[in-house]
């Protein structure tokens, strides 16, 4: 049976997601590593060198979770594409600015940027996962986003880093929670990855046969 230009599109269109996305974060870490040797002090061991240590490393535990989660998602796209596919891999740049706010004296811009990255981190989440949901059989995988999910991380996220910003503004923030905060990126990058692995696994595995072409056109 001779394959239709809409089933041929569709099949490429999971390896294209996966291609942008990787180009997008691995540009998101080169911006990184430029920014560490071209200004961030990272010796000798002080309490400032240590907050920078854990803002560089979380600025990169964060952009390699936000890569687990743009990846596995988009292995389960076999449609046309929208403009909402380019639009949230888009969202994974907002990691450039907390790169540029990463081990400066003042942390205020670090935590503001490390608030504004939950909030539209969780937009990119969202919109992900509405996508994904489209799939034949993926309705559930929805839940996922949920704020006791696997991102309940980032919803902690939004109020307390900007809570942190309001206090390193008015310096009233202690350097010892400084550096505890921004070490706590550090975890909720791992402790995301981890959790969405396991309950994406779960959902693909709950997902239905599909059919023999396999995949979805979005309406309009």
């Amino acid at each position: 049976m001779e394959e239709t230009l809409e089933a041929r599109v569709a099949r490429q269109f999971s390896s294209l997601y996966l291609t942008l996305v990787s180009v997008l974060v691995g540009l998101v870490l080169a911006d990184l590593v430029a920014e560490v040797h071209s200004r961030i002090v990272l010796w000798p061991l002080t309490p400032m060198t240590v907050r920078s240590w854990f803002q560089v490393v979380s600025d990169a535990l964060v952009a390699l979770s936000s890569w687990v989660t743009y990846s596995h998602l988009g292995l389960l796209r076999r449609r046309l594409p929208t403009i909402w596919d380019s639009l949230d891999a888009m969202l994974v740049l907002v990691t450039i600015p907390l790169n540029a706010a990463a081990g400066r004296p003042d942390p205020t811009a670090w935590f503001f940027w490390g608030s504004a990255f939950s909030v539209l981190g969780l937009c990119a989440v969202h919109i992900n996962l509405w996508q994904s949901a489209r799939e034949p059989g993926l309705a559930h995988i929805r839940r996922l986003g949920r704020v006791l999910g696997p991102y309940h991380s980032l919803y902690m996220a939004v109020p307390g880093f900007g809570a942190m910003a309001v206090a390193s503004h008015y310096h009233v923030a202690p350097m010892w929670l400084q550096v505890a905060v921004a070490a706590s990126g550090s975890v909720a990058g791992i402790v995301v990855a981890i959790l969405f692995l396991r309950e994406w696994r779960q959902a693909v595995l709950a997902a239905p046969p599909l059919g023999r072409e396999g995949f979805s056109t979005p309406p309009g």
